[in-house]
């Protein structure tokens, strides 16, 4: 049997030890490296999964933001409009419809316990506006000039013309006291009442 010389033994040996430890420094190397991709790679997947949710929570904060504004739009439309309904009765205990600045000027004026008392009939309308009639006088409203009473005489007279419809048009005030008198105001002129009689005026 052949003897390897001890000097070439021992070599051999030490050649050996040092491929070992940098076999196991290049798999701890590749272990590392592996552990840090992953790490970065859930890092950014993280990041854009928030960023995700983030555009998403914008999103729907916006709609939410747009359904609500077109809510308080329509809304304030449909009060400006007059969609407020009620139903009143007359004095044959039929019930009539009054809505909007209407029913809101007749409320003011003490409804039905007040002077006008119980509708005549229900709310109509005329051009852009409305008009409604009860036992004491009518009231006429439209967008242009708000809702005011006309009543007695000059409401006989302004009829005797079209009333809302007519020359004069739509009321812009309230029956008020003038020198010997009353007088109500229109869009196109202004009636009085004084000593019994009734005037129309047209501007």
């Amino acid at each position: 049997m052949q003897r390897i010389p001890r000097r070439v033994a021992t070599a051999a040996a030490a050649f050996a030890t040092v491929g070992l430890v940098v076999a196991g420094c290049g798999d701890e190397n590749d272990t590392t490296s592996e552990t840090v991709y992953n790490s970065e790679t859930s890092a950014a997947e993280a990041a854009q999964s928030a960023a995700e949710s983030a555009a998403e929570n914008a999103r729907s904060g916006a709609e939410g933001a747009a359904e609500s504004a077109e809510s308080a739009a329509e809304s304030a439309g449909n009060e400006i409009a007059g969609d407020a309904t009620t139903v009143v009765p007359g004095p044959d205990g039929q019930e009539y419809e009054i809505s909007g600045a209407v029913l809101d000027k007749y409320n003011e004026t003490g409804g039905a316990s007040g002077p006008l008392g119980p509708p005549t009939g229900s709310q109509e309308s005329v051009g852009d506006g409305s008009v409604g009639e009860f036992q004491g006088g009518v009231i006429a409203w439209s967008p242009d000039t708000g809702a005011y009473v006309v009543g007695g005489e000059i409401q006989v007279a302004w009829e005797a013309v079209g009333g809302a419809g007519g020359d004069l048009g739509f009321p812009i005030s309230d029956e008020h006291p003038i020198e010997g008198g009353v007088q109500s105001d229109f869009e196109m002129g202004h009636i009085t009442f004084i000593d019994g009689r009734t005037q129309v005026v047209n501007d």
